[in-house]
């Protein structure tokens, strides 16, 4: 009896491995240099802050570059949950999405930054006043409450996903758990800064070089006819002649 021969799973390209685990990479490089290149933002006194990035001008410099990498984490946070969705899918879909929602969100939290070090080259005091008024305004605390919230989420989801998909080894999925509340502790700049980003760097290496060496089985799952409802499959018996 003639069967329907199963079509092979397509494996996901070279370049798109190498891509998946440049984005990966980088944003993990970029989180670290950015914050150990970058002085504390501090609380309280803009002026203060303002003048600390004008000490600094060449690290400032420095810092603002490797932050631009920090807006590929959503993406990063995305390729990093469809090596869990095989096997974890509700845990690795929260991961994805907040973790893209979360680090669009970044935008608008990089672009303080971007204004201390334009104030430190210019007026001080008018440019903390302006910080004041930008970090005080309901648009920016929306960008506060996206990246915290749902960075927190996602981080946790994620981390979760990877462990019990056994998609990395549990170690590794276990430094994205820790990594949001580490960051928490150290306020997100300076030495503890630092190291929950040297986490995060740590686990996003170990899921590129995952997919590296075996593609992403999230992309070769949903490439696969058999997998999309949509895509009628020839029937195992044949029709008989009329």
């Amino acid at each position: 009896m003639p069967t329907a021969a199963t079509p092979a799973v397509p494996s996901t390209s070279p370049v798109g491995r190498l891509l998946a685990a440049a984005c990966l990479l980088l944003t993990g490089l970029g989180a670290v240099l950015a914050t150990a290149l970058l002085p504390a933002s501090g609380e309280g006194d803009d002026v203060a802050a303002v003048d600390r990035f004008a000490a600094h001008a060449g690290r400032v410099d420095a810092g603002l570059a490797a932050e631009i990498l920090i807006l590929l984490l959503g993406a990063a946070t995305a390729i990093a949950a469809l090596l869990a969705f095989p096997r974890a899918r509700r845990l690795a879909s929260v991961a994805g999405w907040l973790g893209i929602i979360s680090g669009s969100a970044w935008i608008g939290l990089v672009s303080t930054d971007n204004v201390r070090a334009a104030a430190a080259e210019t007026d001080h005091a008018a440019g903390a006043a302006l910080m004041h008024h930008m970090s005080g305004s309901a648009q920016f605390q929306a960008f506060v409450l996206f990246s915290l919230v749902g960075g927190l989420v996602s981080m946790v989801c994620l981390g979760i996903a990877l462990w019990r998909s056994r998609a990395v080894p549990r170690w590794a999925a276990a430094l994205f758990v820790a990594y949001e509340p580490v960051n928490f502790a150290g306020g997100g700049s300076g030495v503890v800064g630092t190291i929950a980003n040297a986490l995060l760097l740590v686990g996003f290496a170990v899921c590129a070089g995952t997919i590296l060496r075996g593609g992403l089985p999230a992309l070769a799952i949903s490439a696969s006819p058999i997998a999309d409802p949509a895509i009628p499959t020839a029937s195992a018996t044949p029709t008989p002649a009329r």
